[in-house]
């Protein structure tokens, strides 16, 4: 008999979805959105001229360390969500990525800005998702359509 795994299609959904947007944020820095007609940054210059919005006590090398740092960050969260790798590691690890970010962004921007570009709804999507990698297999929820 088939059986329906929500909360497996659940799982799935959050880690995509949060994995596709810690990469676009980080193509978006290279300016891999830019033959799109998109983006945001076009380059590391840009985005880290963004970085100083938020953080604007660094400058020099704590700048440039910052922005490459969430950036790797960015790309090892979205690869690792991309396969699946330790749930609640990679989810949690994502949601306190997110929360700090729409922190500073709140701070520096005002609490629109994360408001605005979901940020929030993002961690707490990662949340679930970290919450959701501690689910066993015993727990699966059947569609009440299907046959035992």
């Amino acid at each position: 008999m088939h059986k329906f795994d929500r909360i497996q299609l659940v799982k799935i959904a959050l880690r995509v979805s949060l994995a596709t947007a810690f990469l676009s944020a980080v193509a978006d820095r290279f300016g891999w959105w830019e033959p799109f007609g998109q983006g945001s940054w076009g380059n590391m210059a840009s985005f880290t001229d963004y970085v100083h919005q938020l953080i604007p006590f660094a400058s020099g090398w704590l700048l440039t360390m910052n922005a490459w740092a969430s950036t790797v960050v960015e790309t090892t969260l979205g690869v690792l969500l991309l396969t699946g790798w330790k749930p609640k590691l990679v989810g949690t690890a994502s949601c306190l990525l997110l929360t700090t970010f729409g922190t500073a962004m709140a701070i520096s921007l005002g609490a629109e800005a994360p408001l605005s570009y979901s940020v929030f709804t993002a961690a707490s999507a990662a949340a679930a998702y970290a919450t959701l990698g501690t689910t066993s297999p015993s727990h699966t929820i059947r569609n009440p359509e299907s046959t035992a």
